[in-house]
């Protein structure tokens, strides 16, 4: 039954058999099947692949996580200029919700270098079907420099926590989004453009401790 395996897990399988498979490239075109594999990839090389989903253990890190989603985005740079990641790659899953309602979302978070602040967003959004993961809304990916933010809110000072312009530059600096291969070219949904501030909310919520403290050590559900 699709209860039991959840949509993280399956997207895993999912890449670890086109690693195993040799007419692999065959899938090329496919935007999930490159993300499938490279996550695969990412936990066969650069393991552990760390999996966090809402509703398992650490309720405490999506809650503290949803909280912070709805503030102004001036009082989040903070932050999320101070985002770090351990680990080489990390998962999170959770539910859609508003137009996304139904859907399952899984946010991969790998560092393409050794910087803990440099970190490569991929969002999926879809749903299980007999055991097996497909996406609903393409992938893309989001390349975020918290580093960078960190060095544009000193230089701007407190004209970023009065100014919400202010506060989308400086965010405009420090990322970039880039789809990949099968997503339509042109502006990136709304609904899509929030869960890659919500992966890095997540991200930052758990380096920091959250609001009850001890997240950043926390014991995750799952290492692929």
């Amino acid at each position: 039954m699709d209860i039991d395996i959840s949509f993280a897990e399956a997207m895993l399988r999912r890449g670890a058999g086109l690693l195993e498979a040799e007419a692999g490239a065959a899938d090329t075109d496919d935007p999930f099947a490159v993300l499938a594999r490279l996550l695969a990839a990412a936990a066969a090389t650069d393991a552990p692949l760390v999996v966090l989903s809402e509703g398992g253990s650490h309720p405490a890190l999506f809650d503290e996580a949803n909280r912070r989603a709805a503030e102004p985005l001036t009082a989040r740079l903070a932050g999320l200029a101070a985002t770090r990641q351990g680990e080489r790659a990390a998962m999170y899953e959770f539910d859609g919700t508003g137009p996304l309602t139904g859907n399952r979302i899984v946010a991969a978070l790998l560092r393409p270098e050794e910087r803990s602040d440099l970190l490569h967003v991929y969002i999926a959004v879809g749903r299980l079907r007999g055991g097996e993961a497909q996406i609903t809304v393409p992938p893309a990916l989001l390349r975020f420099d918290a580093a960078a933010l960190g060095q544009t809110l000193g230089l701007l000072g407190d004209a970023v926590s009065r100014s919400p312009n202010a506060a989308t530059a400086a965010l405009a600096h420090a990322a970039a989004i880039l789809p990949m291969k099968g997503h339509e070219e042109g502006g990136m949904p709304a609904a899509l453009l929030d869960l890659y501030w919500h992966a890095l909310t997540l991200a930052s919520v758990r380096a920091a401790g959250g609001a009850a403290g001890g997240l950043a050590g926390m014991t995750p559900e799952g290492n692929a």
